[in-house]
């Protein structure tokens, strides 16, 4: 390391000839402490660079080496979260990484036309940055920086929608094609500065691509996934589960014949009503690996008939209920939610020990209501308890409270240990404007 001290320079005598000697001196130990703090820059920008993109290696699976990216630009700008919006076939998604701490949800999720409009605001640049919008004026100050220059400095009107939904201090961003953007990368409340942005740049000179592929890739062994899950509840429904029911009846032929008082027909009616449980459990099972296709305007008849038949295959009374006729909602979500709606019926089944189970669907406070409301043991507390206290005492339906928190909704929970329980899941409507 070069330090000042080795070139201090002691003069005795004065003059011209010494003062140029100082000046060169000096002139020469800002260049090399320069040229040191550009080397150690680059690098760090290098290695930088190198630790994303080792985090690129798909392997098997795509989305897992896609959080692990979003993890590691988290960490390396020391960023409270990490946004990626992707639009490249016309269906935009919400890929999110949040820190430590904060209440934001981790995921990934479709999201609505408006929510994607949210997103699109007109960015002033491929990368760039920007600081939290001045109350008196409503802009952005705005950093942009191009190969090879210096961040150029401006203002721009501060999307309202975007800040009201992502409030920051300072935000670094990437936007690849142009104004028919495809790919949208945001870190909130970033390490701010002109280092950042150069970082950035590189980041997007030399990996953009990659993020951009990986995440493509992942949508289409979600596609590909989905084909082997319809494949295989196929082959459960058309054979095991036919095998099953030929046995169930030939059991049914057996008792008949049987001695109604003796202990043949009370074991073949054991045998029957098991092979009949199975039935039930692999039913579940297919509904739970077979890839969804509700889209919103069907949605509540699709709900009426799952509620339906789980009271046909069960014998457990099961009535449905709604005060909406359509829900403004994803087909991804709108798929998530019977498969919410669904698991919840299965744990009546399996754990309540319900004779009753109801379905609503209802809409308040700008928000979509789902409940599934049973009179059987309830769970192991007594009285309500949000999502959060959930997640504190470790209790509640594990699956159903990360579907939920996948799609952004929220989990209510009303038990009364021996009389019932309630499960509330709510979604919040679209807004409109900003």
């Amino acid at each position: 390391m070069v330090s000042a001290a080795a070139f201090a320079i002691t003069l005795v005598v004065s003059g011209p000839a010494h003062l140029f000697l100082i000046a060169a001196a000096v002139v020469m130990v800002g260049v090399l402490a320069y040229t040191l703090v550009a080397e150690q820059q680059l690098r760090a920008t290098t290695q930088a660079v190198a630790r994303v993109g080792r985090s690129l290696d798909a392997g098997d699976n795509p989305r897992a080496a896609l959080d692990g990216a979003l993890r590691e630009l988290l960490a390396l700008f020391g960023a409270r979260a990490v946004l990626l919006i992707a639009r490249p076939d016309g269906q935009a998604r919400l890929y999110r990484r949040t820190s430590r701490g904060t209440s934001e949800p981790n995921g990934d999720r479709e999201l609505t036309a408006e929510e994607e409009r949210r997103y699109g605001f007109t960015a002033p640049g491929d990368v760039w940055s920007a600081v939290a919008a001045d109350p008196s004026t409503g802009q952005w100050r705005v950093s942009t920086i191009a190969h090879g220059e210096e961040p150029r400095r401006s203002r721009m009107p501060a999307p309202a929608d975007f800040v009201a939904a992502h409030p920051f201090r300072s935000l670094l961003a990437i936007t690849t094609g142009g104004a028919q953007w495809s790919h949208r990368l945001l870190l909130l409340d970033a390490a701010p500065g002109a280092d950042a942005l150069r970082m950035l740049q590189a980041i997007a000179r030399q990996l953009g691509p990659a993020l951009c592929s990986l995440e493509a890739f992942g949508r289409v062994s979600s596609r590909v996934g989905a084909a082997e899950r319809a494949r295989v509840a196929r082959d459960i429904h058309d054979g095991i589960i036919q095998a099953l029911i030929g046995l169930e009846m030939q059991v049914h032929v057996w008792r008949r014949h049987a001695d109604p008082n003796g202990d043949t027909a009370a074991k073949l009616e054991q045998i029957q009503t098991a092979l009949r449980a199975q039935v039930v459990e692999l039913r579940d099972l297919i509904h739970q690996i077979k890839p969804g296709s509700c889209d919103p305007e069907h949605l509540i008849e699709h709900l009426a008939a799952v509620v339906e038949r789980f009271q046909r295959d069960t014998g457990i009374a099961a009535h449905f209920t709604s005060t909406v006729d359509d829900l403004a909602l994803t087909p991804r979500v709108c798929d998530e939610m019977v498969r919410i709606i669904q698991e919840a019926l299965v744990n009546v089944r399996k754990h309540s020990g319900a004779r009753h189970v109801v379905v609503r669907v209802s809409a308040a406070d700008r928000r979509w209501i789902f409940e599934v409301d049973d009179d059987g043991r309830g769970f192991e507390f007594a009285g309500r308890r949000s999502q959060t206290d959930l997640d504190a005492e470790r209790k509640g339906p594990v699956v159903i409270k990360e579907r939920i928190r996948s799609i952004g909704g929220r989990l209510a929970v009303d038990s009364h240990p021996g009389r019932g329980a309630r499960l509330e899941i709510s979604l919040p409507m679209p807004t409109h404007g900003g």
